[in-house]
């Protein structure tokens, strides 16, 4: 049968050496191709497969690294007063001195005796103010202290007010209790720190004032001043600054302008803390110059 007719085993041996064959050659191909294409490769990267690693503009995911700045440094000495009278201006309830140095970053607060009295006129502090206004005491304490105030800023009860509205809460602490009740307003304070609301900032400070005198009320209302500079100056309010500043002026009477406070920005910025560990320094002060070592006794 295989002689006169078809040879199944031979034409099936045919066929599989063909296949054998074709895939022989297709290896022989693509070896060749990978072969060239791997000399050409080799010659673009100038024949040494190590600049395979040299990084291109292929993104990396290391940081870049940053030129650590250094922090610019401010100098100089500014004072300011800070007056506060009743609505119409015929009762004195406080004067204070904020001395800002910028060279040890600190913020004094000094409480100024409204009792002080010229020796020329025989006016104090207080009725210079009800008589002749703030810039006779703002001349009058230059030449007591011995040092020029730079501006003033002059309150009224209402002023204050309206100042702490438009700022917010402060924290203050007190040496005790208080339950302060008469016609005109209702107080109630516990030994400690207490969060104030504006209303209750007003109500504490002319508490202060009907309470106590001359350099004793101001002592104590330095230290309202005080938890406001905690409170209201840092690097997030200082973002809406110039805003801020352009509501609490119309508060108050000052010889600060807007062009002052954009020039002085710098220097404000630079009292502020950085970071949450950090804290401002500003405290209560005898003194406008000296160093007074920060709550040097819990007594």
């Amino acid at each position: 049968m295989a002689r006169y007719g078809l040879d199944l085993q031979q034409k099936n041996k045919s066929k599989k050496k063909r296949t054998v064959t074709f895939i022989c050659v297709f290896m022989c191909f693509v070896i060749l191709l990978g072969s060239v294409s791997v000399l050409l490769l080799w010659r673009s990267l100038n024949y040494d497969f190590n600049n395979i690693f040299v990084a291109g503009d292929v993104s990396t995911t290391k940081e870049p690294e940053t030129t650590k700045t250094e922090e610019k440094v401010y100098a100089g000495e500014y004072l300011f007063l800070v007056a506060v009278t009743s609505d119409d201006g015929k009762e004195t309830r406080f004067l204070n001195l904020i001395s800002v140095d910028l060279s040890e970053k600190v913020i004094r607060v000094v409480p100024v005796d409204s009792n002080i009295a010229d020796s020329k006129t025989g006016f104090t502090c207080a009725k210079l103010l009800e008589t002749n206004g703030i810039k006779s005491v703002v001349s009058f304490l230059n030449n007591y202290y011995g040092k020029d105030i730079n501006r003033y800023v002059l309150l009224t009860e209402t002023g204050y007010k309206s100042f702490f509205r438009a700022m917010g809460d402060i924290t203050v602490k007190v040496s005790e209790d208080i339950a302060y009740d008469t016609a005109d307003m209702f107080l109630e304070l516990k030994r400690g720190e207490n969060v104030l609301t504006p209303d209750k900032t007003y109500k504490y400070m002319k508490y202060l004032c009907e309470t106590k005198k001359g350099y004793e009320c101001s002592k104590a209302n330095a230290e309202i001043i005080v938890a406001a500079f905690n409170a209201f100056c840092t690097v997030e309010r200082f973002s809406s600054a110039d805003n801020t500043f352009s509501i609490i002026i119309d508060y108050c009477t000052t010889d600060i302008t807007i062009v002052d406070f954009t020039n002085a920005k710098d220097e404000l910025e630079y009292l502020l803390p950085k970071t949450s560990k950090e804290k401002l320094k500003v405290f209560v002060s005898d003194n406008i110059t000296t160093q007074i070592i920060e709550e040097s006794s819990d007594e």
